[in-house]
C-alpha cells in the first residue's frame, strides 16, 4: 500500500513538473515571439525606402497572447504615436516653403507684401513647434509608463522597459531630435524677419535678372547682414 502510494506522488510529481515545463517553454516562445515582432517593425521602419503599410499592418495586429499581449499593445501604441509624430515632423521640413521663401522667384512673385509666404512660415513654424512639444512628452518617463495599463506583475514591466528602450537612451535622442528642430525653427525666424524687412522697405528694391537690387547700400548691407545668419 505504502509502496503504491509513493508511485502515486511520483507520477503527479512528474506530471506537475511537465506542466511547468510546458508554462515555461510555451512562456518563453511567447517572449521569443513578442521581441522578434517589435524587431521586424523597427527593421522596416529602418529601412531607407519604409514601407508604412507594411509597418501599419504590423503595428495594428496582436501576434502574443496573455500578459505579453498586453506588453505587445504598450509597446505598439507608443511606437504609433512616435511614428505618427516623427511623421508630421519629416512633412514640416519637407515643406517647400523653407527653401523657397528666400528665393528671387517668391521675392517677385510674393512680393512685396508678402501675404502667402508669412503664413506659410507662420503656419510651419507653428506645427514645428506642436510637434517639438509633443515629442518632448512621449520621452518622458511618465508618458512612456502611462502606455502599460496593468503595471502589477513586475516582470511585464521590467519587459515593456527594456522593449521600450533605456530611459536614459531614449532622453538623449529626445534631446538630439529637439535640438534639431530648434536648428530649424532659429531658421524660420531668420527667414521671418527677412521677410518682414522686405515688406517693411517695400518700394526700395527690385528683382532684377533674378537677383534683388536695393536702391539704397544701406538696405543691401542690412540685408545680407541678415542671410549671414542663416549660416
Amino acid at each position: 500500500m505504502k509502496k503504491k502510494i509513493l508511485i502515486i506522488i511520483g507520477v503527479l510529481i512528474l506530471l506537475v513538473a511537465i506542466l511547468i515545463a510546458v508554462f515555461v517553454v510555451k512562456d518563453l516562445r511567447q517572449e521569443k515571439t513578442l521581441r522578434d515582432e517589435i524587431a521586424s517593425i523597427q527593421e522596416l521602419a529602418g529601412s531607407e525606402q519604409m514601407d508604412m503599410d507594411a509597418v501599419n499592418e504590423k503595428l495594428g495586429h496582436i501576434v502574443t497572447t496573455g500578459d505579453y499581449a498586453k506588453v505587445e499593445k504598450a509597446v505598439k501604441n507608443y511606437m504609433v504615436d512616435n511614428f505618427n509624430n516623427a511623421i508630421t515632423i519629416a512633412e514640416v521640413l519637407s515643406d517647400e516653403v523653407l527653401t523657397s521663401a528666400l528665393t528671387a522667384e517668391n521675392y517677385a512673385s510674393d512680393g512685396p507684401d508678402f501675404v502667402k509666404t508669412k503664413l506659410l512660415l507662420s503656419d510651419l513654424q507653428k506645427r514645428l513647434t506642436k510637434a517639438k512639444e509633443e515629442q518632448k512628452r512621449l520621452s518622458t518617463n511618465e508618458t512612456v509608463m502611462s502606455y502599460l495599463k496593468d503595471k502589477e506583475d513586475s516582470y511585464y514591466v521590467e519587459l515593456y522597459k527594456e522593449i521600450i528602450g533605456e530611459e536614459e537612451s531614449a532622453s538623449e535622442d529626445a534631446i538630439e531630435i529637439e535640438q534639431s528642430i530648434d536648428e530649424v525653427l532659429d531658421m524660420v525666424a531668420v527667414e521671418q524677419r527677412v521677410i518682414d524687412f522686405l515688406s517693411e522697405n517695400k518700394g526700395q528694391w527690385t528683382v532684377q535678372d533674378g537677383i534683388i537690387a536695393f536702391s539704397d547700400e544701406t538696405l543691401n548691407v542690412q540685408y545680407n547682414q541678415l542671410l549671414l545668419e542663416l549660416e
